[in-house]
């Protein structure tokens, strides 16, 4: 058995992403695969650095910060998608594969073409893409509809999507437990007004704790009126990002943003963080940061909305009403009896690359028969 990935236009396919979640779940899904001797390779833009075989695409990515213009409304835009798309199918009917796994929405609409049993996995909201009330023609789709949660599957099938298959993401374990926490909290994610940083900020200054914000701003004018008017410190030029944060006077109300974060950066600001907090104001279709904090034996600290209540198991964090500042900073000092061990171990379990692999394997095996 032998499957093909097909990747986004948006970000290379690269084991050093500082950001970009399903380029993140295919590279770490090709790699299992490839070690289980069942990948094909990767098909993505130019730049890609799959563990396996790259097809590329695009000569480059079209890249996040275009995502909600130009690639989106604008003909060039277009254009780099449709072309991305078509040397995706080309690679996919003439490469001798069993399986072809879609992460990307934008060949929906011509996944009739390939001529290979296919499944594609939905890492964000599909309306946003294709609206069944203007494309119904969408619904005799080839592919089989995967959901990263049962909360995405309900919200899906409630607009008129057919969901087959429910896989929760897996993680790479590249998290440790640290011994010693600081009187900080951390929220990660890209800086919009859905991710709620906006309310992190408050929860934090309630609480009288410090506040680290990671993550690479995905609306500008968000940044600049809601988050930037709150920095104490920027440290988004440093490497060592806790390193530099550490170095800072110590005085418990400094809100502090680091910028993008890889994973080396990032480790170590989840496990030495009191608690991680996402206050988010969007149904969260799974939240790959969430996991990672929990990998880290860091409580999540997070608004009921989305998938929170799937991904933040019992002994793993505390989740309060929907937009409960109040809730929020009481959840703080009830997460210090959290054990952090047993916080990582429940994370692994559930959460791990194996499962998703294994599940993802199953339903290549149902393709196939």
């Amino acid at each position: 058995m032998k499957i093909l990935q097909i990747s986004t236009p948006f970000l290379p396919v690269s084991p050093d992403l500082r950001y970009g979640g399903s380029e993140r779940i295919v590279y770490l899904l090709e790699k299992e695969l490839s070690l289980r001797g069942l990948s094909s390779g990767v098909v993505a833009p130019e730049g890609s650095k799959p563990y396996g075989r790259l097809y590329s695409t695009l000569p480059k990515a079209i890249g996040v910060d275009d995502v909600l213009d130009k690639s989106k409304s604008a003909f060039n835009g277009f254009a780099l998608r449709a072309s991305h798309a078509a040397e995706a199918i080309k690679y996919a009917n003439e490469l001798d594969v069993d399986v072809v796994h879609l992460h990307d929405d934008n060949i929906i609409p011509f996944d009739f073409l390939i001529n290979k049993p296919s499944l594609i996995t939905l890492h964000s909201d599909i309306d946003s893409f294709w609206d069944l009330s203007q494309t119904p023609f969408l619904r005799k789709r080839k592919s089989k509809f995967v959901s990263i949660s049962q909360s995405q599957k309900r919200i899906q099938e409630s607009k008129g999507h057919a969901v087959d298959y429910v896989v929760y993401n897996g993680v790479e374990d590249n998290f440790f437990v640290s011994e010693k926490t600081k009187p900080y909290l951390l929220t990660l994610g890209t800086i919009q007004q859905v991710k709620g940083q906006h309310n992190a900020i408050e929860v934090a200054k309630k609480a009288g704790l410090d506040l680290i914000v990671a993550g690479n701003t995905g609306d500008t004018k968000y940044f600049d009126e809601r988050i930037f008017p709150n920095i104490t410190h920027d440290l988004s030029r440093e490497e060592d990002k806790l390193g530099a944060y550490l170095s800072l006077e110590d005085s418990g109300k400094k809100v502090v943003y680091v910028g993008q974060v890889n994973d080396k950066q990032k480790a170590p600001l989840y496990s030495h963080a009191k608690a991680f907090l996402m206050p988010i104001e969007w149904e969260e279709p799974f939240g790959l940061v969430m996991v990672e904090s929990m990998m880290s034996g860091t409580p999540v600290i997070a608004f009921r909305r989305g998938s929170i209540p799937e991904v933040v198991k019992e002994g793993t964090g505390i989740i309060v009403p929907a937009n409960s500042i109040e809730a929020m900073v009481k959840a703080i000092e009830e997460s210090e009896s959290i054990d952090s061990e047993s916080c990582r171990k429940i994370a692994l379990e559930t959460f791990g690359k194996k499962q998703m692999v294994d599940n993802y394997i199953k339903i290549y095996k149902n393709l196939m028969s």
